[in-house]
């Protein structure tokens, strides 16, 4: 009942239970689904945020995935070199001798699984440690081909250097050591060999290198000297004539010279002499190939 303060009559309400009870179902029914709301509401947020996290999971372990690809690449790029370098492609030793290890079955089957849908289950942690092992192990191998590589190649430099053929054929009139000298009549340390031969025959470099030195010495008469790198150089003296110049690259085989008999000599031949660091050394210690193997590709030098 309302019961007003002026002079109108009371006004009386009449509220009765049932719509009590419907108004109390109404507020609880409201209630309930406002909180059903909420909660699909709070659901799809965390659902969303999910996704982006996976996302960018994803995205890292594709960047990392990517750059362990391209140092594989250098890998494989580095790895063909070397087989070319040591002309092996298709021998058997190359194949045999190439590296071993990989993963083992247990970690073939979590990246099988991780690939097929468990990856969202992957800290961030995970994929870090994972991808970086592989990217260590890479650089392992990279710098393990590289250094096989420059081993390689300095193998391959010291062996152009060795001057391991023979300057021309012919007969050899003093040897190395100690001798009476021919013309002073005295026993004097003979630093190469004399290699007899007819006037103008070709006188071949027995490695690859340049000219040192192309002019008249004396008692060495028309003199070459060829350094060859890692402390060798060459003497070629008592030339008929000089077909060189000092500075120009010489290959293994190639005619620099003539027979001659300049300077000191008792007749036409060669004085060939072998250094290394600046101290001679028998010439017969090298001389294990034959000529023939490097002079039927090189060109002929002119002989006028």
């Amino acid at each position: 009942m309302f019961i007003p303060h002026n002079t109108l009559k009371p006004l009386r309400i009449s509220v009765s239970l049932s719509f009590l009870l419907s108004l109390v179902g109404l507020w609880t029914f409201l209630t309930i689904w406002a909180g059903y709301i909420g909660s699909q509401q709070i659901d799809y947020w965390r659902i969303s945020a999910d996704n982006q996290l996976m996302k960018l999971k994803m995205v890292f372990f594709a960047q990392q995935v990517r750059k362990s690809q391209e140092m594989l690449e250098n890998v494989k790029e580095n790895d063909a070199q070397l087989r070319a370098l040591l002309e092996l492609k298709s021998k058997k030793a190359i194949v045999e001798d190439e590296g071993r290890g990989g993963p083992t079955p247990a970690e073939i089957h979590d990246l099988s699984l991780q690939l097929s849908g468990k990856l969202y289950d992957m800290s961030h942690q995970d994929i870090h440690r994972q991808t970086s092992a592989l990217q260590e192990e890479t650089k392992r191998q990279l710098a393990s081909c590289r250094e096989i590589m420059q081993y390689v190649d300095d193998q391959r430099t010291l062996h152009r250097a060795m001057p391991n053929c023979e300057p021309l054929v012919g007969r050899i009139t003093s040897a190395f050591g100690f001798r009476l000298h021919p013309i002073f009549h005295r026993n004097e340390f003979h630093s190469g060999l004399d290699i007899a031969n007819p006037l103008k025959t070709p006188v071949h470099a027995t490695a690859f290198g340049k000219v040192h030195l192309a002019e008249w010495q004396p008692g060495y008469g028309r003199l070459i000297i060829i350094n060859h790198g890692h402390g060798y150089q060459t003497y070629y003296g008592h030339l008929h004539k000089i077909l060189v110049s000092p500075g120009e690259r010489i290959q293994r085989g190639q005619v620099i010279g003539l027979v001659g008999d300049s300077g000191t000599s008792t007749g036409p031949h060669l004085h060939y002499e072998v250094q290394y660091k600046n101290n001679p050394v028998n010439p017969l210690r090298f001389m294990k190939r034959s000529l023939k193997e490097y002079t039927q590709n090189l060109p002929y030098a002119s002989q006028q």
